[in-house]
């Protein structure tokens, strides 16, 4: 079946896809939010929103709201192996294999797409610069933010990724809230842990450092391991109802619909995005929704996607910005662009998928590359990847 074929793969063979359905709306916000600033603000021409679709596109202006949501879900999925291990007494999760894990499934896609990208801004620019060297350099280990304080030319969307990473670093720490006795006392703490943070957040918006780093963001990572808890510990409980789908599609409405605020983005995005994640595994409409074959299965692209989509419309809108017209409103415009680049963006997408970031997601795929350059033999990979180095 075709969609087996291009499924995401999973290191333990569990497979959840109501969190692919969510990864599909958090990066679908986010490429429809790039589409609609390349397109206002890169045509060479002031195309205004009317009015009379201010309603309808006030969801795409808010489209980058999908990155925070994409941090919900990195603190859902990481934690689930520390939560069966601490609430219900799974396996100790080894820290050797969950820091390699990382390793061999992120690391070969994001440093080829950095490759790439240094690529084509020397082949644009007809140079290739020291300055332009150090970037990337930079970039490729995840510091340009915290040694730059900027957005890295060669990716400006890898600032999320440095995030992710510093996540990453951190989470074996955040995990030990999990340590707490009481289901009751443990949620308790969690929540005024994210709005103790949510509040102190308030006063690193002028930071512009702090502001692309998990200083700003850590009270979406730790809603993931609140939800996470509730998933292991009452999951079969709730039983799945149309009340979930009134309080999913209110989450997904508030969360990109309410006014751009310190506020809002801090302490109330958390809350609205945790209702969409409840919405999701427990409404029955919205179940349908996110668990849907299709949905989940694009969802489960979404590392290509967001890696290739921002400097792939770039690209293309310089092509497909003349056909921009003039006697058509912004609506009809947008609508073309969604097309002749949004499609291409999404196709290119699916080959970095299929050639690159699918075939890490086996865990397995260091042993076997090791093998095949190698010539070793199938006794000597399986021993390699029992020392731990393709957990």
């Amino acid at each position: 079946m075709l969609l087996d074929r291009i499924r995401r793969v999973t290191r333990d063979g569990r497979w959840i896809p109501e969190i692919d359905g969510l990864r599909f709306v958090a990066i679908m916000s986010v490429l429809l939010y790039h589409l609609f600033g390349e397109l206002q603000m890169r045509s060479g021409r002031v195309i205004p929103v009317e009015s009379r679709y201010e309603s309808l596109f006030r969801p795409i202006l808010n489209g980058n709201r999908g990155v925070s949501l994409f941090f919900i879900i990195s603190g859902f999925v990481l934690a689930l192996p520390f939560a069966r291990h601490f609430l219900v007494g799974a396996g100790a999760v080894s820290l050797r294999k969950y820091f390699m894990r990382r390793v061999t499934r992120l690391e070969p896609p994001y440093l080829l797409s950095v490759l790439l990208f240094l690529i084509l801004f020397a082949v644009y620019t007809h140079q290739v610069t020291a300055d332009l060297l150090r970037h990337a350099a930079v970039t490729a280990v995840y510091l340009h933010g915290i040694v730059y304080g900027t957005l890295t030319p060669i990716n400006p969307i890898s600032w999320s990724l440095e995030v992710e990473i510093q996540f990453y670093i951190a989470a074996p720490l955040f995990m030990q809230l999990y340590r707490v006795r009481g289901a009751l006392a443990r949620r308790v703490l969690m929540a005024a842990i994210i709005a103790g943070i949510s509040f102190g957040q308030l006063f690193l918006d002028a930071n512009e450092r702090a502001s692309h780093s998990i200083l700003y963001y850590a009270q979406f990572f730790l809603m993931g391991l609140l939800l996470a808890d509730l998933y292991i510990i009452e999951g079969d409980r709730i039983r799945p109802s149309l009340v979930w789908d009134v309080l999913g599609a209110g989450g997904l409405f508030f969360t990109f619909s309410i006014t751009r605020t310190a506020v809002n983005a801090h302490i109330f995005l958390p809350w609205t995005m945790a209702l969409v994640f409840l919405g999701a595994f427990r409404g029955r409409m919205l179940h349908f929704f996110f668990a849907s074959p299709w949905i989940a299965t694009i969802g489960g692209m979404c590392y290509s996607i967001y890696l290739m989509h921002l400097q792939m419309i770039a690209v293309l809108f310089k092509l497909t910005r003349h056909c921009i017209g003039a006697h058509l409103d912004f609506l009809a415009n947008y609508a073309i662009q969604l097309l002749i680049t949004g499609l291409p963006v999404m196709a290119i997408s699916l080959v970095f998928y299929l050639l690159i970031e699918r075939p890490c997601m086996d865990p397995n795929w260091p042993s076997r590359f090791w093998h095949w350059i190698s010539g070793r033999s199938g006794a000597e990979a399986e021993a390699f990847d029992s020392a731990g180095i393709s957990a």
